[in-house]
Order: structure tokens, then C-alpha cells, then sequence
């Protein structure tokens, strides 16, 4: 509990995020604050940005947290506890429950700082400061494709969601989805069919597992080394504004989404176009014309979405080192290249490069491994003489 997450402790995020009025919008302001704060007065000394995150943290004060928007009621009961350790009566019962459920060895709070943080979800606009984790966080170790669609799925869209997701699974992907009944069930069911970790994130808090009917499903989902998560408070009950935001989960920590079959207003479509916004690719099952489940995938083909009739076309849509036969089951992409001639150091950054979609200069580099300068640059050298890494402008990334 004593850890620090950019300047505050565990203890003190998870009571701001149990206090009234706050939400995922407002937590991740304030850590996009002390992010900006820190890094105006950082030198690249670690212990100076230690520091530097201390600093950040004592200048939170009534004004600073107005400014990011936090209501009055909140910023004064925020500053109330951070200054004086008190918590609101409702707050302090959801900590020591939290407190005690952490107890659990397969249960943990991962923050935007861990190592386990799913790597993909830093970069969208609203990344949660923390996820509540049950099961194994190695379940998202590999490439993920989110798979999502219709709660009233047609025995069709069940069938194709199972065998789409089950042979993603076997080819070497983490297959994410949100849970629900429809297409998520089956496409978690899919992943468990091939033996392997599926990720389930929750509208509700973990105490609340949402819908009932499938808590089968999810204590199979953990049998299976895989993981359910959420951002929200362990005791929070299913209300309907709190699932269009988990959508962006499911897509933040993907390299693509697949649609399966949706109607005009399913909730899907927010995850697609959470996709989009995010950079992510979007895969479409087209459908029967005139049939309202597949209204909404089809619009999403019109719309640009790539149309798909096996997972040879979602993997011609990805990037090289996401392909096949790259991931054969259970395969990364150092194994493929050869992992045997790299160092330790070059595996590891050569697995955080491979997950994402985007070059990173030297600096995100040394915040993103927590890789010392001369060890990174030495790491760096090794993997562009290999040719696995370009260096264009100072930028790196995989190479094509």
C-alpha cells in the first residue's frame, strides 16, 4: 500500500477513487497532472524524478483540482482526506473491504505505472489509473483482439463469435471481450475451447459480477489462467452509463476489434468506434440484408471496417510482427526471430515494441521499460544491427 504511483501511494488512489463524484475522467486528470508536473521538472535522474512525483503530488490543492474539473463537494472531501487522512463514512467501509479482497494471491490493483498495466492502454485519451484484477495478468501478455457484438445474438452470430474467437486463440491471440451474454459468451467460450487465457472486462465492480448467468463462465475463465477487470470500485452495481465506458477497455488493450453481429444501436458500435478513435484496426462479419443483427455490422463495412470471412483476413489488417506465422500457438515474436541470439535486455524491448502501434523517441523508451540510458542505448544498438528495430528520426519501432 506504500508504493508510489506517479507521487501518491496505492492507498491514496484507491481512496480518491472511492470518494463521491469521482470517476475514471477525473482520477486520470489528475494523474495526467502530475505526469505534466513531474516531467517540466525531471532531469533523468531517477531519483530526482522520484522526487519530482512528491513534489507533484503536495502541490494538489483545492484550485489545482477544480481546474481539472473535480466538483466542489469533491475537491473539499478529497483535500479532507489528503490532508487530514479522512474519508467519507461510505469510503472508508469500500477501503477496508478493498483491503481485505486484496489479501487474495490471484487478486490485485495494477496502476498505470506496473509493469502488468496492459501496455496498449496508455495511449488512449481516458486510460484507467487503475484496473481491479482477479485471475492472471499474464493473460494479456500476448496480442490482444477484441471480439464483440449482440446480447441477443442469433444462433449464427453465437457460432461464428465461438469458432472466430477459438481459432484466434489458437493461433497465438488473447482473446478480450466485456463479459455480457451473446457474442461475449461465446467468443470467451471460443478461447477456453482452445485451451487458452481469455480476458473479461467488467461493467461492475468485481464483488458484482454482471450478468449473473454467466458466473460459471467467469469461474472457467479463471480456471484457465485468464482474468476478469475492471476500473470500477470492487462494490459497484451494474448501472447502464457504466458499460459504454468499459468498451474502451476492451479496445484500448487490443490491436484490433472484431464485430460479429450488431444492430444499429447495439452498444458494439461504441466499442468500434472507441477502435477507431483509438487507432486500433475494425474487423466486420457482414450479414443477411435487411436482418437488424446485421444492420449495424454491415454500416461498419460501408463505413471503412475491413469486411471479414476468416482470421486470414484479420491478420493481413495487422501489423508483420502480429502475423502469422508469427504466432503460431503460444509463440511470440522473439521466439520467431530467434530469441537464442538476442540478450535478456533486447528480448524484453523488443516485446514492448512489438505490442505497440507507434514509435517511441529515447526518452518514452527509458519511462516505458524503466531501462537505464547507457543499458537502453546499448539494447537499441543491438536490435537495429539485427535488424528487428529502425531508428527513423530518432523515433523507434519495429521493423516492417
Amino acid at each position: 500500500m506504500n508504493a508510489l504511483h506517479n507521487g501518491f501511494s496505492q492507498r491514496d488512489w484507491l481512496a480518491l477513487s472511492f470518494m463521491p463524484g469521482i470517476g475514471p475522467s477525473r482520477l486520470a486528470s489528475l494523474w495526467t497532472y502530475l505526469s505534466a508536473w513531474s516531467d517540466d521538472q525531471e532531469d533523468g535522474d531517477l531519483f530526482a524524478s522520484s522526487m519530482c512525483s512528491v513534489k507533484a503530488a503536495q502541490s494538489v490543492d483545492y484550485q489545482v483540482l477544480r481546474a481539472l474539473g473535480w466538483s466542489e463537494r469533491t475537491a473539499r472531501a478529497a483535500l479532507l482526506y489528503l490532508q487530514k487522512g479522512k474519508l467519507p463514512y461510505d469510503a472508508e467501509d469500500n477501503f477496508t473491504l478493498t483491503e481485505r479482497w486484496l489479501e487474495a494471491s490471484d487478486q490485485q490493483v495494477i496502476f498505470r505505472d506496473d509493469p502488468d498495466y496492459p501496455s496498449l492502454l496508455q495511449n488512449i485519451a481516458v486510460p484507467p489509473t487503475c484496473l481491479f484484477v482477479k485471475g492472471d495478468c499474464q493473460a494479456w501478455a500476448k496480442p490482444c483482439i477484441g471480439v464483440v457484438g449482440a446480447r441477443n445474438a442469433s444462433g449464427y452470430g453465437k457460432r461464428i463469435a465461438e469458432s472466430f474467437a477459438l481459432q484466434l486463440a489458437e493461433a497465438g491471440y488473447s482473446v478480450c471481450s466485456g463479459g455480457a451474454k451473446g457474442i461475449d459468451a461465446f467468443a470467451h467460450q471460443g478461447a477456453l475451447q482452445a485451451q487458452q487465457p481469455t480476458v473479461a472486462v467488467m461493467g461492475t465492480g468485481l464483488l458484482n459480477l454482471y450478468p449473473k448467468q454467466n458466473t460459471a463462465l467467469f469461474e472457467r475463465i479463471l480456471a484457465a489462467a485468464g482474468a476478469l477487470i475492471s476500473e470500477y470500485p470492487l462494490t459497484t452495481a451494474p448501472r447502464p452509463n457504466l458499460f459504454p465506458p468499459r468498451n474502451r477497455i476492451i479496445s484500448g488493450m487490443s490491436h484490433g476489434v472484431l464485430v460479429v453481429e450488431a444492430s444499429q444501436k447495439s452498444g458494439s458500435l461504441i466499442s468500434a468506434r472507441y477502435a477507431l478513435e483509438e487507432n486500433r484496426e475494425v474487423f466486420a462479419i457482414p450479414g443477411r440484408i435487411g436482418d437488424p443483427q446485421a444492420s449495424g455490422t454491415n454500416q461498419l463495412i460501408r463505413q471503412g471496417a475491413s469486411l471479414v470471412l476468416s482470421i486470414d483476413d484479420i491478420m493481413a489488417e495487422l501489423p508483420r510482427a502480429l502475423r502469422q506465422p508469427a504466432l503460431e500457438a503460444g509463440t511470440t515474436l522473439s521466439e520467431e526471430v530467434d530469441a537464442s541470439n538476442l540478450s535478456r535486455s533486447a528480448t524484453g524491448l523488443l516485446e514492448v515494441l512489438s505490442r505497440e502501434r507507434e514509435a517511441f523517441d529515447f526518452d518514452a523508451l527509458i519511462r516505458k521499460t524503466g531501462m537505464g540510458a547507457a543499458d537502453l542505448s546499448q539494447t537499441l544498438m543491438e536490435l537495429e544491427l539485427s535488424g528487428m528495430v529502425v531508428n527513423a528520426q530518432g523515433h523507434y519501432q519495429c521493423a516492417p
